[in-house]
């Protein structure tokens, strides 16, 4: 009797063993789409992708989530660069590129000091030139627009004004044409004005 008492438990300590081993491991995956895994419940707010039970690991693991690659781009040319000094431009641009070009932060710095001592009046001239060089076109263009417009409606007021004449030149026409009594020297008269007619008004 003591025997089979000692063999059952052996094998209940044997089970005992075996479920301590095995653990149930949760799959999981976080807003932000990162995977890991858990002995419990994925947390509120995660998505459960599977369940699956064996042994218990060591620690739980969790995929660090990657941080973004960030690209950094020099700022955009300014509008007024053309009409600074080349050593001006130079030192911006060594500033603007400074990141890609892998050029040190001190000296960076001390370009900026440089810049800010040699070249800020004249960028600020650059862009009051850049500026009033935009608004002398700019009124040229408005003076050249007014001068065509002026021309154009003096030409439509010409060809209104011809069309008129021509009108009253092809009614005085018709009515001589019309007459029967005219002399010698009317018939005259009436051809040059008929040729005038042609000449003006029939083109």
């Amino acid at each position: 009797m003591k025997v089979v008492f000692a063999v059952m438990l052996a094998l209940l300590g044997g089970l005992g063993v075996s479920n301590v081993g095995a653990q149930t491991r949760y799959h999981c995956r976080d807003g932000n789409g990162n995977d890991y895994s858990l002995s419990r419940p994925c947390p509120s707010g995660s998505t459960t992708r599977t369940v699956e039970a064996g042994p218990a690991p060591s620690s739980y693991s969790y995929s660090q989530p990657s941080r973004p690659t960030v690209v950094r781009t020099a700022p955009d040319v300014p509008d007024h660069y053309s009409y600074m000094s080349g050593r001006c431009r130079s030192l911006d641009e060594n500033i603007r590129n400074a990141y890609s070009r892998k050029i040190a932060p001190d000296v960076v710095q001390g370009m900026q000091r440089e810049y800010r001592r040699d070249c800020s009046q004249e960028e600020e001239d650059a862009s009051s030139r850049m500026y009033e060089e935009r608004r002398s076109g700019d009124r040229q263009r408005r003076d050249e627009e007014r001068s065509a417009q002026v021309a154009a409606d003096t030409a439509r007021q010409q060809d209104e004004r011809q069309a008129q004449q021509c009108a009253e030149s092809q009614r005085i026409l018709n009515a001589k044409r019309a007459r029967t009594d005219l002399t010698e020297g009317e018939r005259g008269d009436l051809k040059r004005f008929e040729e005038a007619f042609l000449a003006r008004c029939k083109r």
